[in-house]
């Protein structure tokens, strides 16, 4: 529910190593979730379909002080505005709301907003101090009565699959996932990325943002 192609600055995946860890991970489906753009999901949904695997198109904006993900979003969302007016601009494009790493160390939430969202990412496997981070975003999703989903934060290949949501739903559409998304019928799960991959991720992002070839 939350991944970075190389269509993000900071991201490496391509549409073949995608492919290859949801068949390692066995999962059905994913996010493509690119920072502040959706130029991946064209080539990325055609790679996908093509092995049998839904893509649900996405994106995350980075807001003022957070970074809030839309899922069932094929347009672009500016960049730069505050929260209530980003999550405002993700539903006028059809699409669900989701805050995600609410409680990360470096993110300012104000929290009387988190009842604007359609969902909150209760587990992200890529946050830091992980299992206090998990702790506080679902003590957030009770206190507001809102849905909980996981997702890898994925920029490296071997992320994908840290995090993940099981989706009770009969409809396997991006329609009926988001709708049981909002019933409640999402279960997250996931574990801390670890130590030995994030190291790898960026040494690799720094390759990618000054090597030369």
């Amino acid at each position: 529910m939350h991944v970075h192609t190389f269509y993000s600055h900071d991201g490496l995946i391509t549409p073949t190593q995608l492919v290859w860890q949801l068949k390692r991970k066995n999962l059905s489906g994913v996010a493509v979730t690119d920072h502040d753009t959706i130029k991946g999901l064209k080539i990325f949904r055609k790679k996908l379909e093509k092995h049998g695997f839904l893509l649900i198109p996405g994106v995350e904006v980075t807001a003022k002080n957070a970074h809030i993900i839309g899922l069932n979003i094929s347009e672009n969302v500016p960049a730069g505005l505050g929260i209530e007016e980003t999550v405002d601009l993700i539903h006028e494009a059809g699409g669900l709301a989701v805050a995600a790493h609410p409680t990360a160390v470096y993110r300012g939430w104000s929290t009387h907003l988190f009842g604007k969202f359609d969902c909150i990412e209760v587990i992200n496997a890529s946050s830091f101090p992980f299992f206090f981070s998990v702790y506080l975003n679902r003590k957030i999703a009770q206190g507001f009565g809102v849905p909980g989903i996981a997702g890898s934060d994925a920029h490296y290949f071997r992320e994908v699959g840290s995090a993940y949501t099981i989706i009770d739903v009969d409809d396997f559409s991006v329609d009926g996932i988001l709708e049981a998304i909002k019933r409640k019928a999402a279960t997250p799960f996931g574990k801390p990325i670890p130590l030995h991959i994030r190291l790898k991720r960026e040494a690799l992002i720094f390759k990618k943002r000054f090597g030369s070839q």
